[in-house]
């Protein structure tokens, strides 16, 4: 059984963040050339940005449907005893949600996509 190191899960959930950033802009970009609109990528990208900050000031996150395995490992991970408050039982609801956050604390993230995308192009990210 190999482990995987810190470096290795930085780098693979790099990637991850990268390529949800490049999904949801190429899909912004898409809808925009459908209804007509032909903007240039620093546009489209500004416009994404745009649009994902809007969505996330309505207090909504956007993840993949299909849970990525570090979702899956963080949903594994949950319930362990330095994850967890110290009580002795507690509700299976309660059980859930704490899954459920951990979850999505673990999904690839679109600022953190844009930001590497952003200095993988050589440009300077707008903070």
């Amino acid at each position: 059984m190999t482990q995987t190191t810190n470096e290795d899960q930085n780098a693979v959930s790099s990637q991850a963040d990268i390529d949800t950033w490049r999904i949801l802009e190429k899909a912004v970009n898409a809808g925009l050339a459908d209804r007509g609109f032909k903007i240039d990528a620093a546009e489209a990208s500004l416009v994404t940005r745009f649009i994902m900050e809007h969505i996330e000031t309505s207090g909504l996150r956007v993840v993949p449907v299909k849970p990525t395995a570090e979702m899956q490992q963080a949903i594994k991970q949950a319930l362990d005893r330095g994850k967890r408050m110290s009580v002795a039982w507690v509700k299976p609801r309660t059980k859930h949600r704490w899954r459920y956050q951990a979850a999505i604390d673990a999904a690839p993230n679109w600022r953190r996509g844009y930001i590497l995308d952003q200095g993988a192009d050589g440009g300077q990210p707008e903070a």
